[in-house]
């Protein structure tokens, strides 16, 4: 989203120097697996957002697992219900393809009288994609995270499609930022799991994440420069 300028400056795009974030992996059992012996894993992250400084609204939410752990929802209970279904159910509809939980607190208003709104988050298995259902005192959402290789991208919705709230400006000229986010991920069936765990690379699994955002700052206008004084008369006088 772009924030509303009080400048008549052009916009520019938030630095990357302050869009800082930590990510705290752990994986449970701690002991990985191997290729030949791969290891139903557990997996919970714990995602910090510096929204005091960077003031981002994020439209996606990037992450990325390390090549010795497998993300797969095949041969799992996959949850194929409809947004609607999901939300008047309150998830219930899709039990058996629960994967864990957690929470996540987004700012609202986060550059002017910012409040801190707390989601309860319930993770559910989908076909190729993990759905994540949201819900506060004053909000309730599904949100859709795409699986391709050993990334997950999250979409966070903005009210563009059909039925859908608006997640990053949840009112005219109010927007919500995302502090942080912790969740738990796993869910195993027979000899499927949501995780494998296949190795472990310098004795700890590297998992990282980035947001997508077109929030920016502001950029103050211009000076004008005054145009130079000219240059003084010369006399043309006979003698």
């Amino acid at each position: 989203m772009w924030r509303r300028s009080r400048s008549v400056g052009p916009l520019r795009p938030t630095p990357r120097s302050l869009l800082r974030r930590s990510v705290s992996p752990s994986l449970s059992p701690s002991k990985a697996g191997t290729k030949k012996k791969p290891k139903a894993t557990t997996l919970t992250l714990k995602v910090v957002n510096n929204v005091d400084q960077s003031k981002a609204t994020a439209n996606s939410i990037k992450i990325t697992l390390p090549s010795t752990l497998k993300l797969s929802t095949k041969g799992l209970p996959q949850c194929t219900k409809s947004d609607d279904a999901i939300l008047n159910s309150a998830a219930a509809v899709c039990k058996s393809s629960k994967a864990g939980g957690g929470s996540s607190d987004v700012i609202l208003n986060p550059y002017t009288n910012p409040a801190k709104i707390t989601f309860t988050v319930t993770s559910l298995v989908g076909k190729n994609e993990l759905l994540f259902y949201l819900v506060s005192p004053i909000a309730k959402a599904v949100l859709h995270g795409k699986i391709s290789g050993h990334t997950l991208t999250i979409r966070i919705p903005d009210g563009t499609r059909a039925g859908e709230p608006n997640l990053t400006q949840p009112a005219p000229g109010t927007y919500s930022a995302i502090a942080n986010l912790t969740t738990k991920l796993g869910l195993k069936k027979g000899k499927k799991s949501l995780l494998m765990s296949v190795g472990c690379s310098g004795g700890k699994h590297k998992v990282s994440w980035r947001s997508t955002s077109s929030r920016t700052r502001r950029r103050p206008a211009p000076r004008r420069r005054r145009p130079p004084a000219p240059p003084p008369a010369r006399s043309s006088g006979f003698s």
